[in-house]
Formats: C-alpha cells, structure tokens, sequence
C-alpha cells in the first residue's frame, strides 16, 4: 500500500502535465477529462512489493512477470493511442502461453465434471489459453465505472488470499496480498472527485486480470494435487464465484448481441453496472453492491462446496439471472414513470444508453 500510495499521485501529477485524459464520448459514463494511466501506478506498485514480498517463494515469478510486462506495455499503448481488438487478443495469447509453456501453470483436471479428471497437455493447453484470456477480457469489460473493477477484484483477491494463507501458500498469497494493496490505494483516487481522480485504463485491466486469472489456475491445481483433507469438491464451481460477476456479466453482453445480430465484441451500454445506473444507482452505490453481492456468493461457493460442480454453478447462475431480472423490471418502471429530456442533470444522462432526443419526446432505453 505505501508502495501505491507513492507512485500513483506520481502517474496522476505526469498525467496531467502531458494530458494524457480519457475525454467524454457517447459510451463514456464521465462528463469530465480524466487521467487513465492509473494502472501504471498499480503495476509498479504490485511489482515492486511482490518482489519485496516474495523471497524465493515463487520459482515461476520470473515467467510470470515477463507475461506481465507484455500485457502491461501492450496497455498503456492501447491507452494512449487505442490499439486494434485483434491486437490485444494476440498480444494476451502470446502473455498467456508464455506462463502455460514455459512456467507450466496450467489446468491438468477436470476435477470429475461430466466423469473427467486428469486431461492430456493437447486439452490442458487450450483450455488454460481459453480461461485466462476470457478472465482478462472480463475484467477489462467490468471496467466501466468509478470503483467497480478494483472492488471486485479486492473480494475476488481476499477470497482467494485468505485461501492460499491458510493452505501454507505463501507464495500465491503474498501475490494476491500485493496486488490488493496497490488496488486499495487506486479505489482511493478512482472513487474521489475533481483533479484526484484517475482511472485504471487496459494498463491496470489487463494485468488484473492476469494476475487473477493466474491465480485461480493455482486454486484449481491444488485442488487436484494436495494429499491432505484440505482440497474443495467444487474448485472450478467455486472459481467461478470466486468471478461471479464479470463472468456473468461477459457471458451476458455476449449473449444478448449475438441473439440481436451485433458483433458480440463491440462496446455498448448493455452491461450490469450500465443497467444499475439506469436503474437509478450511483457509481458508489453499484460498486458496493455488486462487491457485496459477488462476496455473498463467494460465501455461499465455499459453504456449500459439496452440492457438486453443476449443481453449484447452475444455482449460482440462476441467481444472477434473478438479479439482473430484477434490475431490468426497475429500470422499465422508471422508464414509465419519468420523462427523461436533454436538461437533465449529468446524473441522470449516465443512465441512458441511447443519444439525446429531441425536447419533449420520451427516451427509449436498449436494455
């Protein structure tokens, strides 16, 4: 944390002097010029106390922060002059493989779902490459309000933090424990207002979600391999609680622009957090919830570890699809109930998601 709390008010005062801002725009939810380099201030952060903190513990570290730094670089280009998605993509399958191949962190069960256990390197590679690049772009998509990705991933990182401490791995836990504290002091200036402020950019989205999507490869291995009574019936059903709701909300937006004929890769308005704030939530207030709601089903994941792979996944999925019912039966009672004209106030225009109309006529929420 004292890390972070150095370099990021560092990357801010740079920020600003060379104006490197995220402007407004059409699928933007701020009204203001925002700093958007803060994920370099959370990457130094992080790798400045894992190195402090580590100590020989992790023999793949220097794999590992290899992937990061092509992630990394390939961020805060994207920040500054906005890189092409085909781009991205090969740039975090080439990140990724560099951990699979090389450091051999990598799925090697199933752990009995549908009657599989071990998988062979020609299933193991693939399926490792799919998880962590669908992880990655999870959390680079949940990032799309003031607190909502760093919050999340705190849960996500206490969760499996507190795991790994109490298993004797030190080693991955010294590694969620650094990149929680670099987040801590980032939601610190994300959450304030005026010339504090600064958001995560693909610089900071793009080595969260590695480093999270690293870490519950971990959790599912040991899974399989520890001896002792310490291993979860359900690891990759509690992996998915352990990401709840960028999962859910990724698989979500997917869905719902395929099904309308769109490219399912193509920014919109459509996610969770967007639906929350049409619904009349602010900022603060979707981040709370959904931090709380993804900590609630992580609660319940580990609880009730012995329900079994699918049943577990399919209540937890459930549960989410009630959730977002919910908020979509909110947002139409509103729209019933107000009229919604271009002199509202900036509060009120981040809960839309279409342009403004003309005076007078009603908007017409895409939900």
């Amino acid at each position: 944390m004292a890390t972070a709390a150095l370099f990021i008010p560092v990357v801010l005062r740079v920020s600003r002097l060379c104006n490197l801002t995220d402007r407004p725009g059409p699928r933007k939810v701020h009204k203001l010029a925002v700093p958007r380099l803060g994920g370099a201030g959370i990457f130094i952060a992080f790798s400045i106390s894992y190195v402090l903190m580590i100590n020989g513990f992790d023999p793949q570290a220097a794999y590992l922060f290899a992937a990061l730094l092509i992630l990394f670089f390939t961020g805060i280009t994207d920040d500054l002059i906005h890189l092409p998605a085909r781009t991205k993509l090969g740039v975090q399958i080439i990140a990724a493989l560099v951990v699979i191949i090389l450091a051999g962190i990598r799925f090697t069960s199933l752990h009995g779902f549908v009657g599989i256990y071990s998988i062979s390197p020609w299933l193991s590679v693939p399926l490792t490459l799919f998880v962590m690049i669908v992880i990655i772009n999870a959390l680079n998509l949940i990032d799309g309000i003031d607190g909502l990705a760093a919050s999340l991933s705190l849960t996500s990182l206490a969760a499996l933090g507190g795991w790994f401490w109490s298993r004797g791995m030190t080693g991955n836990a010294v590694m969620a424990t650094a990149m929680a504290g670099a987040l801590i002091v980032f939601l610190y200036f994300n959450m304030s207002k005026g010339r504090n402020k600064i958001f995560m950019g693909d610089s900071g989205s793009l080595v969260l979600g590695f480093v999270l999507s690293v870490l519950v490869i971990r959790f599912n291995e040991f899974n399989v391999q520890a001896v002792s009574g310490d291993t979860l019936r359900s690891a990759p059903a509690v992996s998915i609680a352990i990401l709840i709701v960028p999962l859910f909300d990724t698989l979500r937006v997917v869905i719902l622009r395929t099904v309308r004929g769109q490219n399912p890769f193509r920014a919109d308005k459509r996610h969770i957090h967007h639906l929350m704030l049409r619904a009349g939530y602010s900022h603060r207030q979707v981040s709370l919830i959904l931090s709380l709601f993804q900590a609630a089903v992580i609660t319940f994941a580990f609880v009730f570890d012995n329900l079994g792979i699918i049943t577990l996944s399919v209540i937890m999925l459930a549960v989410c699809y009630g959730l977002t019912l919910v908020l979509t039966v909110r947002v139409r009672k509103r729209i019933r109930t107000k009229v919604m004209t271009p002199g509202d106030s900036p509060d009120e225009q981040y809960r839309i998601s279409q342009p403004v109309p003309e005076a007078g006529k009603k908007k017409v929420l895409n939900l």
